[in-house]
């Protein structure tokens, strides 16, 4: 490797959304808590504690999280060479959706990457350190290869994410993806890990909490932008949700 930008770790918001597209560097890049999703080359893929990608130059990249603890992960981005010479394509890369043996490993890989990076010790030091976390990752069995989610169900996930209000009811999902209710509840709940109706109204409030946040619009135009006709059903699920009511929770993310 060429010498890498300097490698981050960073835990996200609550409800991050990532999104990149024509960037000039290889990236790796490793999740080490939390749960969400990210798209690539036209497949999703699950992101948990220790699935990582190494993504190439020029990709789009699309990934955020719904639920559960926030998203904690690690990034380096580097510059492949060969003896001295830079590389313009690498063969066994990208890898999407990949998954260590072991996370407790790999978590004391990336300490010693990350104080060596910030006691600022030799750089090539430190690329040779980002270097063999990345060939440990990549060299593991079955890694190349990962599991992507079922391309009806990640279209769900899609719709679920970019236009919750647009769901009128999960049957005419169903049937907008071409298979029977039944096997699209199964499927879902099977790869996501929760039923499609609780992923949806967890992507709604959401929304709620990003449009509170940062607009002005009033509590019942927000439940009205997200296809609630009935504002006091929309308080009360935001509420169980997020544990305020719309109002509280606008009121106590201003004081802070």
């Amino acid at each position: 490797m060429d010498r890498p930008w300097f490698p981050y770790l960073c835990t996200e918001v609550e409800h991050w959304r990532w999104e990149t597209r024509d960037e000039p560097h290889y990236n790796f890049w490793v999740a080490l808590s939390g749960k969400g999703y990210l798209s690539c080359d036209e497949e999703t893929y699950p992101v948990e504690p220790g699935s990582f990608f190494v993504f190439s130059p020029r990709q789009k990249i699309s990934a955020a999280h719904y639920s559960g603890p926030r998203i904690t992960r690690f990034s380096a981005h580097f510059l492949p060479t060969l003896e001295g010479d830079l590389l313009d394509s690498v063969a066994s890369f990208p890898v999407l959706g990949g998954k260590v043996d072991s996370l407790q490993l790999l978590q004391r890989q990336i300490d010693v990457v990350m104080r060596t990076a910030i006691s600022r010790e030799d750089d090539t030091k430190l690329a040779g350190l980002i270097y063999q976390l990345i060939q440990q990752s990549c060299g593991q069995t079955g890694v190349t290869a990962g599991v992507s989610l079922d391309p009806r169900v990640a279209e769900a996930i899609r719709i679920f994410r970019e236009d919750p209000a647009s769901v009128h009811s999960m049957d005419e999902i169903a049937r907008t993806l071409g298979i029977s209710r039944s096997h699209f509840d199964r499927a879902f709940s099977k790869q996501v890990g929760q039923p499609p109706q609780k992923f949806l109204l967890n992507c709604k409030m959401i929304h709620a909490r990003r449009l509170l946040e940062s607009s002005n619009l009033r509590v019942g135009e927000i439940a009205e932008a997200l296809g609630y006709k009935d504002i006091y059903f929309f308080s009360r699920q935001f509420k169980s949700s997020c544990g305020l009511s719309p109002m509280n929770y606008r009121n106590s993310f201003l004081q802070d």
